[in-house]
């Protein structure tokens, strides 16, 4: 049997093991994959094994009971070889912990050489944490004084990574009578070397964040713990960083109470929240188990107003003000999350959430610690909350009018604090979508039901029908106003004085190169021309009449109804509309560039059964009693006057354009300026802005 396996079979048996246990596993399997145990170890990084050895050095000096009580973590930059940076800092290589604790006695060293070691298990031990050590440094080494039979002795070992541990042992009368005991970390693994802090207050703020809360346990006194360099010369106490209330302040305690809805199952919990004043790093909540962090995550999650860092406002002596930003740590504390801790302290039996076989999930525990926490700091909160509230409520007012219905709605605490005006778009898309859906549904019932109550229903549905297509009007409309601005400044000239070409302006009212087989209503600007237009049968963009005979394409064809609809004595009816556009402030027609003409040909073109139906299924039959309407789009230079006067047409009263019949092409012909097309469709539209307060 392989190890691996081995292992998933004690992590069931874990609440029941027993030395037994261990006995049949030296019999089913002797031999241990340590490497593949080692790389199976997850969610940890570099500081991991550090605060691993400085926990099983705050056990030991627990169980000594002597009256010095101090922990040490040396520094070594032995490696020459490694670049300096700004400093004159080389990476940190190597680490040494060393406390004053109880020693490596024969029963401690035989709880180290076993996997899985129930020795500590009333302190929270797991028998586990020591391999984190093989994950990161390549050598470990352990130096230990400790009594035993009343005299004191001197061992030495390595701890490797093969079936036996330990390798290298050594036991001697020691010339001491003060028990010590080094980890030694040497040769940090490649990989890792730019993971670990070269600063040693980098250092020591990281690890005081990460062993916080041994000083946060109630009733228990921390030993001194030292961080220094190997050459004495910069030395940091933890503890008196966080007894000058410098760095790290703690704000608040609170016990609070998780019970199921059937209320068979009940927890207490507490909680302890610290103001932390350095380093980046986010505003968090962790889960601890037997005086270890085990989880960690970001209060923003639960309360988004903590994504960004706080400040506190302090005064010097010189009435100065300085700003000093702060990150806030909630630990949580509770026999729940003793009980449930998995092996390797980084999660819990019961799941993250929607959790079936434990009364809480992970989630839960979270979630109400956040709540309680975002109590402690409302006066900071709750500004962030009201900003981020104006902010939908600015947007929808001052852009988005037709989602006002839905504003009650939104749930504002779940909102991200950042959230941009694209994110608050798609939580309002929600919420209409799910409005829709769920009066699509009730009219259904509604109409399958035969009792009288449709009837007492039809009012209440009929106004959520109503409020819904108000919203969708009012949406259409508003972009009916964006679009108006844009065209209005393609219609400008550009900063080098020369001007949009008619494709730019044409693309707005229509697609090039598309037709309405694959052009929704919604998609296309027909509007800005006439209203008439918007929900033609078939409309073609730049499509060319005949591919074999007909090197030009007309820049806009309409047709009333597609040919498949058509029949009888009314199949050449209904009207055909060709547009044609030219370039903004256009001056330079030659008498071939007549748009006039150009129209006609189209649609002699067109009548001559040149234009196909999409795909070319069949031909599109005009003739000459069909209804044409050509439209020319242009300023209205002197050269389109003489063309206009040529063909006979009339000039406009407002003297933007003309119109008329041309008798030839048997065809309505109007000229539009863009100045025309433009304000006409501002007038269209202006009842309709100035009732969404757009105008």
């Amino acid at each position: 049997m392989e190890w691996y396996y081995s292992y998933v079979v004690y992590f069931e048996l874990e609440k029941n093991t027993s030395k037994k246990f261990f006995a049949v596993m030296e019999q089913v399997a002797p031999h241990v994959n340590v490497k593949r145990l080692v790389d199976n170890i997850r969610q940890t990084n570099v500081y991991t094994p550090l605060v691993e050895a400085i926990s099983n050095s705050v056990d030991a000096v627990e169980m000594s009971g002597e009256n010095k009580r101090e922990i040490e973590v040396v520094l070594l930059r032995r490696d020459k070889k490694l670049p300096i940076d700004e400093d004159g800092l080389s990476s940190v290589t190597g680490i040494v912990i060393s406390d004053t604790g109880i020693g490596f006695d024969d029963e401690n060293l035989n709880s180290f050489n076993t996997l899985y070691s129930d020795q500590k298990i009333k302190q929270g031990g797991k028998g586990f944490g020591r391999f984190a050590f093989l994950k990161y440094f390549n050598n470990v080494r352990i130096e230990s004084i400790y009594k035993e039979g009343g005299k004191y002795f001197e061992r030495k070992f390595e701890f490797v990574g093969d079936e036996n541990f330990i390798k290298n042992e050594s036991k001697k009368l020691a010339n001491t009578e003060n028990t010590r005991t080094s980890v030694i970390l040497e040769n940090l693994k490649d990989e890792h070397v730019d993971k670990l802090d070269k600063k040693l207050e980098t250092v020591a703020r990281k690890l005081l964040e990460k062993l916080l809360l041994y000083f946060a346990i109630d009733g228990f006194s921390c030993p001194k713990i030292t961080v220094k360099e190997e050459d004495n010369k910069n030395s940091i106490t933890l503890n008196d960083y966080l007894g000058r209330g410098e760095l790290i302040q703690e704000i608040e305690n609170k016990e609070f109470v998780l019970e199921t809805g059937d209320k068979k199952d009940k927890e207490e919990f507490k909680i302890k929240i610290f103001k932390i004043f350095y380093g980046g790093g986010r505003s968090s909540i962790s889960l601890v188990a037997d005086k270890r962090q085990v989880t960690e995550e970001a209060l923003y999650e639960y309360i988004p107003e903590f994504k960004d860092d706080f400040y506190d406002t302090i005064t010097d002596e010189k009435d100065k003000m300085t700003h000093r930003n702060y990150i806030i740590k909630t630990y949580v504390f509770g026999n729940y999350l003793n009980s449930n801790v998995l092996t390797e302290r980084d999660g819990f039996q019961f799941q993250k959430e929607n959790d079936i076989l434990h009364p809480f999930s992970q989630k839960e525990i979270e979630r109400r610690a956040a709540e309680l926490t975002r109590d402690v700091f409302k006066a900071e909160v709750q500004p962030r909350q009201e900003r981020k509230e104006s902010k939908v409520r600015d947007y929808v007012n001052s852009k988005a009018p037709w989602y006002r219905p839905y504003l009650s709605d939104i749930s504002f605490s779940s909102l991200p604090y950042d959230i941009t005006e694209a994110g608050i778009e798609t939580e309002l898309q929600k919420i209409k979508f799910s409005r829709e859906q769920s009066t699509k549904k009730e009219i259904e019932e509604a109409l399958s039901d035969n009792t009288t109550k449709f009837t007492e229903k039809l009012e209440e549905l009929i106004n959520k029908i109503t409020e819904i297509g108000k919203s969708d009007l009012a949406h259409y409309v508003s972009n009916r106003k964006v679009v108006l601005e844009f065209l209005k400044k393609l219609l400008e000239r550009n900063d080098d004085g020369s001007t949009k070409y008619e494709n730019e302006i044409h693309s707005v009212i229509f697609p090039m190169g598309k037709d309405s087989t694959c052009v929704n209503y919604e998609d296309h600007n027909l509007w800005l021309l006439d209203e008439r237009l918007v929900f033609s049968e078939f409309i073609a963009s730049d499509k060319k009449i005949n591919k074999k005979q007909s090197p030009k394409e007309p820049d806009l064809v309409v047709f009333d109804k597609k040919r498949a609809f058509r029949s009888g004595d009314n199949e050449f009816s209904n009207p055909l509309t060709i547009f044609e556009f030219k370039r903004p402030k256009r001056e330079d027609y030659k008498d071939e560039d007549d748009p006039i003409n150009q129209i006609g040909k189209y649609l002699e073109e067109i009548r001559a059964g040149k234009y196909e139906t999409p795909k070319g299924v069949e031909k599109v039959r005009v003739n000459g009693n069909t209804p044409v309407y050509g439209y020319i789009i242009c300023d209205v230079v002197d050269r389109i006057r003489e063309f206009a006067k040529r063909h006979q047409l009339t000039e406009s009263p407002d003297d933007q354009g003309y119109f008329g019949y041309h008798g030839g092409f048997r065809m309505y012909i109007e000229i539009i300026s863009f100045s025309k097309l433009l304000k006409d469709a501002n007038i269209r539209n202006k009842i309709f802005f100035k009732k969404l307060q757009i105008e």
